[in-house]
């Protein structure tokens, strides 16, 4: 059937709303099958029509740019159609991609050194302290915010001494992010929790990292390093203005880029 908005936004929120009321067990088996319905319902999502293959992954090569280096092991959560993953597998002994919708079509020509694992959203199969970096990137808002603590520590297990993290999700002044943001003021859809600085500061904190920093800057000039009180004294300030005037300027590329957040930690 053809892509029509208001019936996926119709769609997302029932579904979003039995995950939102969904207890923890029953998590275990409601991302993989909520996701599923989507994404077979509507296929173009998967593949975000409205931006290029380079549009959707150069900007995250250059974050992740400092991060090279052939001899560590990278972990990517929510993998999508392993595009990243692919890319990254020339800078990285080894790529491990994880998704939870298995009706996306994975990308051909998989190098050998990246290994893909379908799995329930919540339950990983890696051993103690066996990767260097752990990277999500429009994760962290799908999930619901009574697994969150659960899913750090286990993050937090993956992880190598000193190893990293980096956490990209949407902001919530600037926000609904999800499909809602066509319909509604605030998500309704499958963004369980959009975070601000100061969230994103305190549960990582709380999961057992330091050197939290929050990242600024243009794929095409390159991304510095901010130390995340400072944005989170930035988003206060941000705060202050009308509901209404932040929604009018919420696409304008200095507001998206500094307030969407891309956070990097390290194990404590």
């Amino acid at each position: 059937m053809a892509y029509n908005q208001q019936d996926h936004f119709v769609l997302e929120k029932k579904l979003a709303n039995e995950l939102r009321n969904s207890s923890a067990n029953d998590r275990k088996v409601l991302y993989q099958k909520l996701y599923n319905t989507l994404f077979s319902t509507f296929p173009e999502i998967a593949t975000n029509l409205d931006s290029s293959e380079n549009d959707r992954i150069a900007w995250q090569m250059k974050l992740i740019k400092k991060l090279y280096d052939k001899e560590k092991i990278f972990l990517e959560i929510g993998a999508g159609d392993c595009l990243l993953s692919k890319q990254l597998a020339k800078h990285f002994k080894k790529i491990v991609a994880y998704e939870v919708a298995s009706t996306i079509p994975f990308i051909e020509n998989k190098p050998d050194n990246l290994e893909i694992r379908i799995f329930n959203g919540v339950d990983m199969n890696e051993e103690k302290s066996s990767v260097d970096i752990i990277y999500s990137n429009q994760v962290f808002e799908h999930l619901h915010p009574d697994d969150i603590a659960l899913i750090l520590k286990a993050y937090h297990s993956f992880l190598k001494g000193k190893g990293k993290i980096v956490v990209i999700t949407p902001h919530r002044l600037t926000g609904p992010h999800d499909i809602s943001r066509y319909f509604t003021d605030e998500a309704e859809g499958f963004h369980m929790k959009e975070y601000t600085y100061k969230d994103m500061k305190s549960v990582l904190k709380t999961g057992g990292f330091k050197k939290i920093k929050g990242y600024v800057g243009y794929s095409k000039w390159g991304y510095v390093g901010i130390n995340i009180n400072l944005l989170i004294l930035a988003e206060k300030i941000y705060s202050i203005f009308p509901k209404s005037f932040r929604k009018k300027i919420r696409s304008s590329s200095i507001i998206f880029n500094f307030f969407g957040l891309k956070i990097m930690a390290t194990k404590a």
